[in-house]
């Protein structure tokens, strides 16, 4: 039962992020900036929401990625929850490297940041 949860998670996460709808938040000149709204979900403090960077030059041949941002909005703390890193933009391309970590430690949101504007956006965005 268990590994059969596992799957529907994983295929519901993959299906999400496959058909995103991407909203420009954010650029810095080294960085687009982009979440997906439908991919918002609030489990009381928490809230998590899928992110798209888009670089203007590739650090380590990496020109995209996405990850699964879990912020505790009471804290103004957040941890990544999974990643992906493509040799293209927009997501496109080869995928580089990923990563699934729900254990990744919670880290001060930094005031003036994307992430910190992100937080804003997602938590203000809770029912």
């Amino acid at each position: 039962m268990m590994i059969r949860t596992l799957v529907v998670l994983i295929l519901t996460l993959v299906a999400a992020s496959a058909h995103a709808e991407w909203i420009l938040y954010g650029d810095n000149g080294k960085a687009e900036f982009y979440y997906d709204d439908k991919t918002i979900v609030t489990n009381g403090i928490y809230v998590t929401v899928w992110e798209m960077l888009n670089y203007s030059f590739p650090l380590n041949g990496v020109l995209s990625n996405r990850s699964h941002k879990e912020y505790d909005c009471k804290a103004a703390q957040f941890r990544n929850l999974q990643g992906e890193f493509f040799n293209a933009p927009y997501l496109k391309g080869e995928k580089v490297s990923s990563n699934m970590d729900p254990e990744d430690n919670w880290r001060p949101v930094v005031e003036g940041t994307q992430n910190q504007h992100l937080m804003q956006l997602v938590c203000g965005m809770r029912s």
